[in-house]
């Protein structure tokens, strides 16, 4: 009996030896395996990079305490950054190694984690603490269950401009005090609850994936950035930094813009509907195909379903209650009135989601590839870029309101940090950050801000107003991979 226990052991134990030596023997080939920058974005979606080691996305992606969708949605992509910011910390690559699958090949930049935010960082104390609080959830439910009776009011008993009007901007408070923080992975740590309060998006007539792709994948990583941050591209409507195309009517854009904002409903209702049938935001940047299988599937049906309640039902009870004579005109009305609804809300978020980035001093760069990589110009990084590319307006009062949007330096540093906590953090991210030689601009009031705005739409109102847009610094040895 103990000898054929210790043969049985024995086996064992050369079959865990080798089963350690092909372990080891298929990291040192992954160790040595190389991959281009331009053969992930192209061909490999199932990877992702991470300074200079490529990793399963694939795999990793059910494995992730956040949710698959934020992984598959960097799969083909760099996403140092998107890591750095999310969890304000350097890259665990020793406990992610089962998950290695190479190196970037040589001559590849490689993005690095920026040391000021890591600095900044670890005077917050981490990402952990930052969580939403019981009232911000509380907060969030109300808004949310508020929305939702008003509306099976509006459609069993009665719809009207004013109803619409409150509904707007309910809209408009859950995206900037719901799905914002959730779809942030800022709400819960919960991974699975953000996904679902993310889908609000949805609810309000957005596209989750589309909002992603928009906001964590590129104007997050890339702010300010002139080829990748889909919010700098304001042409044919408007111009703002030098090299942007220019036309006529832009010389009036510094009065018209508000009445632009008016129609902003347009692109996450109508544009987002589209653009995830055709899996790229802008028709320009191409979603990772790793998120493609099940989730334009359901940001479709989600988007159908948002347009049977808000044109095909109203319509149908319009139908039903009026005269054959005054049929056309009973379905004109309730289709104005949901019209009104998403001007309402669209115009709110479209405001001061365009104060933030759209001031007098605003600091645009140029560094940033398809694939995610970025490099920055001298005496600059990730920290100092986001600041200067971002402003605040008011205080905690307005931060209650817009679930934090008017504390934008903060929440492009850290946007896992639930809102409720910008206030506070602010008065350790402002004395850094101008410590550093960064700028920070806080601006007291909302037309303090608005006239920042307006003056600088005027300047580049201007066909020769052109100033330099800086590129990134001569890339060292170490960048290049060598």
């Amino acid at each position: 009996m103990c000898l054929a226990s210790n043969l049985v052991k024995e086996a064992a134990a050369h079959a865990d030896s080798a089963a350690a030596a092909d372990k080891a023997l298929r990291e040192i080939d992954h160790e040595k395996t190389t991959f281009t920058r331009r053969e992930i974005e192209s061909q490999r979606h199932d990877l992702v990079i991470i300074e200079d080691r490529v990793y399963d996305a694939d795999r990793f992606q059910w494995a992730h305490p956040g949710g698959s969708l934020f992984v598959a949605m960097f799969g083909g992509r760099d996403g140092t950054l998107a890591f750095q910011s999310y969890h304000m910390r350097n890259f665990p690559h020793e406990k992610l190694r089962p998950y290695l699958r190479g190196r970037l090949a040589p001559g590849e930049t490689i993005t690095r984690f920026d040391q000021d935010h890591l600095e900044l960082s670890k005077k917050l104390g981490g990402a952990a603490p930052y969580f939403a609080p019981r009232h911000q959830q509380y907060k969030a439910a109300f808004i949310w269950v508020l929305a939702f009776a008003l509306e099976a009011y509006a459609l069993t008993v009665k719809r009207s401009w004013a109803l619409a009007t409150v509904l707007g901007f309910l809209y408009a408070m859950i995206g900037l005090n719901i799905q914002h923080d959730a779809n942030h992975g800022a709400m819960f740590k919960d991974g699975l609850k953000n996904m679902a309060w993310g889908l609000s998006q949805q609810w309000i007539g957005g596209s989750q994936v589309m909002w992603l792709q928009e906001h964590v994948v590129l104007h997050h990583m890339h702010t300010g950035d002139v080829h990748m941050d889909p919010d700098a591209q304001m042409a044919p409507a408007m111009r703002g930094y030098s090299g942007s195309m220019y036309l006529p009517w832009m010389v009036l854009q510094h009065y018209y813009f508000l009445l632009l904002e008016l129609g902003y409903w347009v692109v996450p209702n109508i544009g987002h509907f589209f653009e995830v049938l055709a899996w790229s935001h802008k028709f320009e940047y191409p979603l990772s195909r790793l998120a493609m299988p099940c989730w334009r599937t359901q940001s479709t049906l989600l988007h159908l379903l948002y347009y049977v309640r808000h044109i095909i039902l109203p319509s149908l009870v319009a139908i039903r209650a009026a005269t054959p004579d005054e049929v056309f005109s009973a379905v004109g009305r309730e289709l104005a009135v949901s019209l009104w609804m998403s001007t309402v809300g669209g115009f709110y978020l479209a405001f001061f989601f365009f104060l933030s980035h759209n001031f007098d001093g605003v600091h645009f760069t140029e560094g940033a590839n398809a694939g995610g990589d970025c490099l920055y110009e001298a005496d600059s990084g990730f920290l100092k870029q986001q600041a200067a590319s971002s402003s605040n307006v008011g205080g905690e009062k307005l931060c209650v309101l817009n679930g934090g949007l008017n504390y934008q330096i903060e929440h492009h540093l850290f946007p896992r940090i639930a809102h409720s906590h910008y206030p506070h953090i602010s008065k350790k991210v402002r004395p850094f950050v101008t410590a550093k030689g960064g700028q920070y601009i806080h601006f007291d009031t909302v037309w303090d801000n608005l006239s920042s705005v307006h003056k600088y739409l005027k300047r580049f109102s201007d066909p020769l107003f052109n100033p330099v847009v800086k590129g990134p610094a001569r890339p060292t040895p170490e960048e290049m991979g060598g």
